[in-house]
């Protein structure tokens, strides 16, 4: 059975976490160009047999070189006096490929009109969007000019037992080197209940993780990267203080999405059009529920249509009270955002409440490709 884990989480972008935010008056910022596809292979893991105290210490520098910072500038504000702030999201990433493709979380890349990447070596580097899988799971990936790179290697999380060492490795907002923090595995399949979705099989650890380590890499005793720095947990919802609990994306969840960017430059998952919270849509109010006499949490109501999506062109309009999809009704144990991530290519049928109607409004999701 999954751990649930409903909590109160440090707010930055997407939600989560682990990402710094800095903010400074200054210009602007421009914005980074369209990407084509690229391809590379996934680093074939090589033998590695880290013995006695010394072992730890080898899985580090064997990842190390293969953690990088991700610098995330934000389009300045401009207040009532018409001064303008820039602001800064700090984060980590991870190198999956020489040709340069980095994996990070994204909250931290979301919204930024310029993405620099930090390497160990203090060089930076332009960095250009590929494709992300929000908001199913908070990951993105990022293209840097290849050269002097070393990939990471990727290990299977599906062997995690509690209890087991691990170490996270980031870059940390203020560091100018990466820093190497120790912990074990506390729990696996863990789900963490956020606005909207709940994310699923996430891999819980007591390393020590702070602002500026979203997107860093959880690697094992063999010095393979086994998870991705996602949320820090700060408190219950009762307001009782959490201490030593980081959630982390498992990497086996997240390697066919980047298998699937790899080799076509873009996540293949169907979109209608509609699916970010607080973006597209948003949970009922206590009032709505009432008068619909639901729970808030069994409805969504829909606050923008993405334009040329096939949820404009099933004629989804703001306004909408979405209940459910098919047959699957919305709960508090089964989203917006979960149910529409088990939907595929085929026509689904939502039920739309509108002028205080229920209606079936039919859709076919198609994937979002870009070029």
């Amino acid at each position: 059975m999954p751990v649930l884990v409903m909590v109160s989480v440090l707010a930055v972008a997407f939600g989560a976490v682990a990402g710094g935010l800095a903010g400074r008056a200054t210009g602007g910022g421009s914005s980074p160009g369209a990407v084509a596809g690229v391809s590379t292979a996934t680093p074939a893991p090589t033998p590695f047999a880290p013995q006695g105290g010394a072992g730890m210490t080898r899985a580090a520098e064997r990842a190390l070189a293969s953690v990088v910072a991700v610098i995330a500038e934000l389009p300045p504000s401009v207040d009532s006096s018409g001064g303008r702030t820039e602001q800064t999201n700090a984060g980590t990433g991870i190198v999956l490929g020489e040709d340069g493709l980095i994996l990070t979380n994204f909250h931290v890349v979301s919204g930024a009109s310029r993405v620099r990447v930090l390497l160990p070596s203090g060089e930076s580097r332009e960095a250009t969007f590929i494709a992300d899988d929000s908001p199913y799971q908070d990951m993105a990936l990022l293209s840097i000019p290849a050269g002097g790179l070393k990939a990471a290697v990727l290990g299977s999380s599906a062997a995690l037992r509690p209890g087991e060492p691990l170490i996270a490795i980031a870059s940390g907002v203020n560091s100018v080197q990466n820093q190497v923090k120790a912990g074990v595995v506390s729990a696996t399949n863990v789900e963490l209940v956020r606005p909207g979705l709940i994310l699923k099989g996430m891999i819980q650890t007591d390393a020590a993780v702070n602002h500026g380590d979203s997107g860093g890499a959880l690697v094992n005793a063999n010095g393979e990267v086994v998870g991705v720095l996602t949320t820090i947990v700060r408190a219950q919802p009762s307001g009782d203080i959490v201490e030593g609990v980081a959630l982390c994306h498992a990497i086996d969840d997240l390697k066919p999405v980047i298998e699937a960017i790899r080799s076509t430059g873009s996540n293949p998952r169907p979109r209608i059009g509609i699916e970010r919270f607080n973006t597209h849509h948003r949970l009922l109010t206590a009032t709505e529920a009432a008068q619909l006499r639901i729970r808030p949490s069994e409805g969504v109501v829909v606050t923008r249509v993405e334009p040329a999506s096939p949820a404009e062109a099933a004629g989804i309009r703001p306004g909408d009270v979405i209940l459910g999809i098919g047959n699957a009704r919305m709960s508090q144990t089964e989203p917006f955002v979960n149910l529409l991530a088990a939907v595929g290519t085929n026509e689904v049928r939502l039920t739309v409440v509108r002028d205080g109607q229920a209606r079936p409004i039919a859709v076919t999701p198609r994937p979002v490709r870009r070029s």
